[in-house]
Formats: structure tokens, C-alpha cells, sequence
């Protein structure tokens, strides 16, 4: 059962604020040439993942989200906190380092949401992992190769849509 409240949506917003505050320490503004590439991925990462996520679930490899959890994951941490942290670690960070970050990010705030929530309960990964352990594991797992396939979608899109940074 979900347990979503005022107060464990507040308490939620709190959470991602102190992990903005440690995302945000190396790179305290987006530079002017990034504002729009901001701009850009934080919606797309928004949209992408709710829908992503709903999707999942009906296919039976994700747990449900309550729409408001789905919805703050989604737009609020993976779109305005990843695309931050995307923006704050593209250009001084290997791949890997990038990979990780998003990874061990993403693996904090899973079982911070499932502390609040209830969420993040399913007990396997895809079928090839059993335990709750190796389902946040997968997904964060999975969550890493987000900064790889912005990048990549980036070069792609930037054909198209002048100003976006991409390398």
C-alpha cells in the first residue's frame, strides 16, 4: 500500500532540494550557452520518464508509481535535478564518472521514495534478479546511461534545433 501525504510530498521536495544543493556546488548557475539546452532536456527528460515509467509498469517491469510520486521523479528530480547535473558534469567528467553519478544518484533517491512512499517494491529486475535490492540496483544501474544517451540525442537533435550544446 502507498502512503502519500502532504507532508511525505513536502518531506519528498525537501529530499530532492538537499541533493540539489550537492549537485548544484560544482556548477552554482547553467551558463548562458547551456539555458536552453536546459530548457530542452529538462521537459524531455520529464515526459520521457513518466511516460517510460507508466509503460513499464503495464508491461509488468516496473512497480506502480503513485501519479504524484511519478510525477515529481520525473519532472522535479530527473528533470530539473538530473539536467542540472547533466549540464554540471558533460564537460570536465569522463563518461564513467558521468555514468556514476547519475547511478548513485538515482539509487539515493529510489530508496529515499520508497522510505516515503512505500514505492520501489517490486522484487526482481526484469526477471533476472530477485530481491528488492537488485530491482533499485537495476534501475539506477539503468539510470547511469542516462548522461550517455542525452549526449548522443543531443548530436541528433542539434541538427534540427540551433543552440543546443552538444559534443
Amino acid at each position: 500500500m502507498y502512503t502519500v501525504t502532504p507532508i511525505r510530498v513536502l518531506l519528498l521536495l525537501l529530499f530532492y532540494a538537499a541533493l540539489w544543493v550537492i549537485i548544484s556546488t560544482p556548477k552554482k548557475s547553467i551558463e548562458k550557452y547551456e539555458v536552453k539546452t536546459f530548457l530542452f532536456i529538462a521537459p524531455a527528460y520529464g515526459i520521457l520518464g513518466f511516460s517510460a515509467n507508466y509503460a513499464l509498469y503495464l508491461l509488468g517491469f516496473m512497480s506502480f508509481l503513485p501519479w504524484i510520486n511519478n510525477f515529481l521523479h520525473t519532472f522535479v528530480w530527473i528533470g530539473f535535478c538530473l539536467g542540472w547535473l547533466y549540464l554540471g558534469s558533460w564537460e570536465n567528467n569522463s563518461v564513467l564518472r558521468q555514468f556514476l553519478l547519475f547511478a548513485i544518484f538515482s539509487f539515493i533517491v529510489k530508496y529515499g521514495e520508497q522510505l516515503l512512499f512505500g514505492t520501489w517494491e517490486q522484487d526482481n529486475f526484469l526477471g533476472l534478479l530477485d530481491g528488492n535490492f537488485f530491482y533499485i540496483l537495476g534501475w539506477s544501474t539503468f539510470d547511469g546511461l542516462v548522461p550517455i544517451l542525452t549526449k548522443a540525442g543531443l548530436r541528433i537533435i542539434s541538427r534540427w534545433v540551433p543552440g543546443l550544446v552538444s559534443i
